[in-house]
């Protein structure tokens, strides 16, 4: 009798959670937080361009995807360097570039477009790239890398270099070399969010979101972050703040310790994995980079698509961060060693070294858009954009389309 009525109140405690949770899901409480972006959508969009209409059918800023049979399309894939949000619709990289491979070829058969948006790592262009070859096709699609970006984007479930948590986006795990797509949240369980949140408002923290709750949850899973820290006698006594990176390196300074804001400690920043003592989530990081560019080389040749990584070595930022010695963190005070010889190292020591292909652009002046915007301006585009076409056209692009 005693184990029949546990039993009845086991049955009546668990209908009563089945019947509370799927109330929560019906009114949707708490609110499930927005996943992923894109252009309209985007957390990085910039003022100068936010109530612009100029989409294509990806919902990315850019030129409508449209070309004819004997048209040769090339895709460019990636993130705000490719978007530019500052600059204006007939000055983006796209149509730049089209214009620029037109003028060499003698020939209106070439077309341009866009997969990118601000914020991208190389998980949500895989699944963007993905959604374009459902209906389109694309003779080269080139993945213009931002080694700075690129590693800690595709660590964590967010997007942001503090540890507050930033917009969710639907990313990838890996395991023994296998990508596993994580789109959160296909089910999520409302009573154990509630409880989460309940719990950290009733300690004080009223600021506390789902994003963050989920934020936690992923890094807490990921290798340890952990890596020696370096002493203030290693690194230079010359220090200069992040946002004067570019300014201080035009200006004649070399050999310097930058000071960030990010949060270096847990490999949400700019600098990881390029400090010199690396650690576990570093390499991790270095791992399922390389292996969502493998993903998106093989797309890519599935649909008929040669595939390069781009990245322009640039006299102003590249340059700059050559020079760091050191970083130093803001809030802690803690000192890293940093090595900022070259980006493309890690992708150069691996087997897409073949697919790189890197630009050298040079010039006098900085070709920010301003200061403390990394980005480039208009005629740092041009001048990248002129660049890549003359690159393109020597590797013996043609005006045809190949139909491989």
């Amino acid at each position: 009798m005693k184990f029949n009525n546990i039993l009845l109140m086991m049955i009546s405690l668990v209908a009563s959670v089945v019947a509370v949770e799927t109330g929560l899901h019906i009114f949707n409480y708490p609110k499930s937080p927005e996943i992923g972006w894109r252009f309209d959508q985007s957390p990085y969009i910039s003022e100068a361009t936010k109530n612009e209409n100029y989409t294509n059918q990806l919902g990315l800023r850019g030129q409508k995807i449209a070309y004819g049979p004997e048209d040769f399309v090339v895709v460019l894939l990636g993130d705000s360097q490719v978007e530019a949000g500052t600059q204006a619709f007939d000055k983006l990289p796209e149509r730049l570039l089209e214009s620029a491979l037109k003028q060499r070829l003698h020939s209106e058969r070439v077309k341009v477009f866009s997969v990118a948006t601000a914020g991208w790592g190389q998980d949500q262009q895989l699944l963007a790239l993905k959604a374009y070859f459902k209906d389109y096709r694309a003779d080269w699609v080139l993945d213009w890398t931002t080694p700075v970006n690129d590693y800690w984007e595709n660590t964590f479930i967010d997007r942001s270099v503090t540890p507050e948590a930033g917009k969710l986006k639907p990313t990838f795990s890996l395991n023994a070399d296998q990508l596993t797509p994580i789109v959160p949240f296909k089910f999520e369980w409302k009573l154990r969010n509630l409880f989460a949140l309940a719990v950290a408002h009733g300690k004080g923290d009223k600021k506390y979101t789902l994003e963050q709750y989920y934020t936690d949850r992923w890094q807490a899973a990921l290798p340890s972050p952990a890596r020696l820290v370096s002493s203030k006698s290693q690194c230079p006594a010359i220090e200069i703040m992040e946002k004067d990176l570019i300014e201080a390196f035009v200006a004649g300074s070399r050999a310097y310790t930058l000071v960030t804001a990010e949060d270096v400690e847990n490999g949400r920043s700019h600098f990881s994995p390029f400090l010199k003592n690396s650690s576990e989530c570093d390499r991790y990081s270095i791992t399922i980079t390389h292996r969502l560019f493998q993903e998106l080389a093989h797309l890519s040749a599935e649909n008929g698509a040669q595939f390069r990584i781009l990245h322009p070595y640039r006299s102003d930022l590249d340059a700059a961060f050559r020079e760091i010695r050191c970083v130093k963190t803001l809030a802690t005070g803690r000192y890293f060693e940093f090595d900022g010889s070259d980006w493309l190292r890690y992708l150069k020591q691996s087997s897409l070294n073949k697919q790189l292909l890197t630009l050298h652009i040079v010039s006098t002046q900085p070709m920010t858009v301003g200061k403390g915007d990394w980005h480039l301006g208009y005629e740092g585009n041009q001048q990248v954009m002129a660049t890549l076409a003359d690159a393109l056209v020597k590797m013996g692009l043609t005006t045809t389309h190949t139909g491989l």
